[in-house]
């Protein structure tokens, strides 16, 4: 894989795109072995090649103004035809060199007749020569177009397939001419079905057209995200949704790949970022999250209890570091939810049960999910109150919410110590129970 960057666009293109463009990839695993190379730094090479086609007859130089231009356009409109250039300036003298120092474009020439090539989804396509215009190679400004450009590097860099989107299928014709016109191999094309959003229309912002680093930052894995865009288009068969790069790639066909568009689902992303939260290592769940923790957060081993208890409960992560808040914060500092106070937090005798609920987990041995339950438990029967005055006082000493995992879980993942220190700092909030 060759990684190039089509910068030529001066007006579109920013260092920084480029530059998002790579860390993109990075994120997502995909590694190339050359590059990333800049149309930018290869100005010259487009010139030369743009000069050697007006040499040759296939281009000539277009000294037409914009006033000219328009002109055109308009008496086009006015008739109701669609708008072509004329190629008035086919007819310049050229002499070996521009004829004025009038500033000029340099225009392919495109001969009537039909323009045919395969493409490997959509098959044997054909375009009519004479509906398409003598199209501009090099602007008055000396930069490229795309047109130029990237037939250019293809022959340059040997390139044999080109994938692209279909919003590309009209090019086509004029790179299949400028190939023949160098005199070089027509690579094989493969037009890929456009991805819509969820109005099935045109994928836009408003409808999820959202760079990679947005998704990374909304605490979507890369192996997830890399897995979603895979199967736009595309399927490997079956009821099969989530496969790896590499089981991807051996079976992988582009005459495989639907000519429909495909529809960008936000719900099953989350889905499949969900799958690959429960089955990913923890080592890889970890290194992912961490920028979603704070900075002082314990390193894999401290966080994973936690991280195995709330994962099932999160489809991103920053899903999840919201989950883990509660067992980051210092035992004194737990947040308490207004819900879980006004629902759980009452009754007369809430700090005489909390105070005997702290002395039965304290004498609890050994500190695990069965035990601790028990010693609840038989504090509710010995006292005649439900297992639930206890338990939900508890899950809110514990983690400040209305819902959580089990909450013995909870307290065995926090441990004897810390559990028994939140507990602690409830009661310390209530009035006395004297």
């Amino acid at each position: 894989m060759l990684l190039r960057i089509e910068d030529t666009d001066v007006e579109r293109s920013r260092q920084h795109h480029a530059e998002q463009i790579i860390t993109s990839l990075q994120w997502l695993g995909v590694e190339w072995d050359e590059g990333p190379v800049y149309q930018s730094d290869r100005l010259q090479r487009y010139r030369e090649r743009a000069d050697e086609l007006v040499s040759s007859r296939g281009a000539y130089r277009c000294y037409c103004s914009i006033e000219e231009l328009d002109a055109e356009r308009s008496a086009a409109e006015t008739a109701g035809r669609p708008y072509r250039y004329s190629g008035r300036c086919r007819t310049v003298s050229e002499s070996g060199g521009p004829v004025s120092n009038a500033p000029y474009v340099i225009r392919f020439m495109v001969d009537p007749g039909p323009i045919q090539f395969h493409d490997l989804i959509r098959g044997d396509v054909t375009f009519d020569g004479n509906l398409i215009d003598d199209f501009v190679l090099l602007r008055s400004d000396g930069n490229p177009t795309y047109h130029l450009s990237v037939v250019v590097d293809d022959i340059d860099m040997a390139i044999t397939h080109v994938a692209r989107g279909d919003d590309h299928l009209s090019n086509t014709p004029k790179h299949v001419l400028l190939f023949k016109a160098f005199d070089s191999a027509v690579p094989t094309f493969a037009h890929l079905p456009l991805i819509l959003g969820s109005d099935r229309k045109r994928l836009s912002k408003r409808t999820g057209a959202t760079s990679a680093e947005e998704y990374r930052d909304a605490g979507i894995l890369p192996e997830a995200l890399f897995n979603f865009l895979m199967l736009l288009g595309w399927s490997p068969g079956g009821d099969r949704e989530i496969i790896s790069a590499a089981d991807a790639a051996a079976i992988f066909d582009l005459s495989d790949v639907n000519k429909a568009p495909a529809v960008f689902d936000d719900e099953k992303l989350l889905w499949m970022n969900h799958q690959y939260m429960m089955h990913s290592p923890i080592e890889t769940i970890e290194h992912h999250l961490r920028p979603f923790l704070p900075a002082d957060a314990p390193a894999t081993e401290g966080i994973r209890a936690p991280v195995e208890l709330n994962r099932p409960r999160a489809r991103t992560l920053k899903e999840l570091a919201e989950l883990l808040a509660p067992y980051l914060a210092a035992d004194d500092a737990v947040q308490y939810d207004d819900d879980a106070v006004q629902k759980h937090l009452k009754g007369e005798d809430l700090a005489t049960r909390m105070s005997d609920l702290h002395s039965a987990l304290a004498a609890t041995n050994p500190f695990d999910v069965v035990t601790s339950e028990q010693s609840l438990r038989a504090l509710a029967e010995s006292r005649g109150i439900s297992a639930g005055k206890y338990i939900h006082p508890l899950r809110v000493a514990l983690t400040g919410k209305l819902s959580s995992p089990p909450i013995f879980d909870v307290a065995v993942s926090l441990g004897k110590e810390r559990s028994l220190r939140r507990l602690e700092a409830l009661i310390q909030r209530l009035p006395s129970a004297g």
